[in-house]
């Protein structure tokens, strides 16, 4: 386990980073005898819920002062519900976090107009996970490469229309040709799992591997899930025979927009602060944050679990998420165009 290849930079961080940051015990004081709420961005059962609860079972011997942290679900589009209330109305003193999806730190660039924030004004706190994601179908669909999926419709399910469950299929059809039909309006991970099992669609794209092991991870082994396509910026150890998306893409114009699109998964499980908190308690809580990479219990808690970890510090997040929104607007154009909701775009 660790940052993966595309994120070599995450250990240069974890080495690099002080041992106490400054101000620590100012922090400290601060924190002591008080109670910090991590708010989840999605129902109970999922992936998010289950890396979450985690988080906030060890990450309190990490922050000076060492407060009880106590995790609540706000689920809502996708995350976008608790983000919003994260940036607008939440207490600014550090004693609110959040987790959230994937997406939020593009919505607004991608033309959310419920998005009330600036992605690149929030103190991002950290990153659990840079995503294994790929597109993948239960087994009673015949379907077993990815040209299958150009071939013949895919019924795939998703939450809502802002988060990746639904536009990244959308944007497969528009980009590359591909013919998945999205059914919308899951909860969650967990309530997708139970509709490919009985019937309801017939497989996830936009699915992480560790969404996956927490479903069940025999169902690769098994032959119950098919692997047809992977959803990265490169192949993944995970499933090194299934061709990425970019692999596919017809131009470098249409390559470009589809990196736009699946770079929300270098951010799979960010976490997340209000503007205006105290600069040291931000500097506390992402050290905090970092040394959970090192902390063993930590780590067999994720293991036991059959979740992906791979640390991100805040201040690379922070870098990441600035450089996805100075994107060249032609390239969000296309990319805003691939994923918008049309008869077409939806495989119908």
């Amino acid at each position: 386990m660790g940052c993966g290849k595309a994120f070599v930079v995450c250990a240069a961080l974890l080495t690099s980073a002080p041992a106490v940051p400054a101000g620590a015990d100012a922090v400290a004081d601060f924190y002591r005898d008080r109670q910090v709420t991590l708010l989840i961005g999605y129902a109970p059962g999922g992936a998010y819920d289950s890396f979450a609860r985690t988080v906030a079972r060890h990450l309190t011997k990490h922050i000076p002062g060492n407060p009880v942290i106590v995790p609540r679900n706000m689920p809502g589009a996708g995350s976008l519900l608790v983000l919003n209330y994260i940036a607008n109305s939440a207490p600014k003193d550090g004693t609110e976090l959040a987790a959230v999806g994937r997406e939020m730190p593009t919505a607004k660039l991608f033309g959310e107009k419920n998005a009330h924030f600036e992605a690149a004004e929030l103190n991002w706190i950290g990153n659990t996970e840079s995503a294994a994601t790929f597109c993948g179908a239960w087994y009673t669909t015949g379907m077993t490469s990815a040209k299958d999926m150009f071939e013949r419709p895919l019924i795939v399910g998703a939450t809502n229309g802002e988060s990746t469950t639904m536009t990244v299929p959308l944007a497969l059809n528009y980009l590359l040709g591909t013919k998945l039909q999205v059914i919308a309006g899951y909860p969650g991970s967990a309530e997708m799992h139970l509709a490919i099992q009985r019937g309801e669609i017939q497989g996830r794209c936009a699915w992480s591997w560790s969404s996956l092991q927490t479903a069940d991870p025999a169902w690769v082994p098994e032959g119950k899930i098919r692997i047809l396509m992977g959803l990265g910026l490169e192949r993944n150890a995970h499933f090194p025979d299934a061709p990425t998306a970019l692999e596919l893409a017809p131009d470098e114009a249409r390559r470009q927009a589809l990196s736009l699109i699946l770079s929300a998964d270098v951010i799979a499980r960010p976490y997340v602060a209000p503007p205006g908190v105290p600069k040291d308690r931000v500097a506390a809580l992402r050290q905090a944050f970092l040394d959970l990479a090192e902390d063993a219990a930590f780590r067999g808690d994720v293991e036991r679990q059959k979740l992906e970890l791979g640390i991100m510090g805040g201040a690379e997040m922070e870098r990441i998420i600035r450089g996805l929104n100075e994107t060249k607007p032609e390239v969000v154009e296309l990319a805003r165009q691939a994923m918008k909701r049309t008869d077409a775009a939806a495989g119908k």
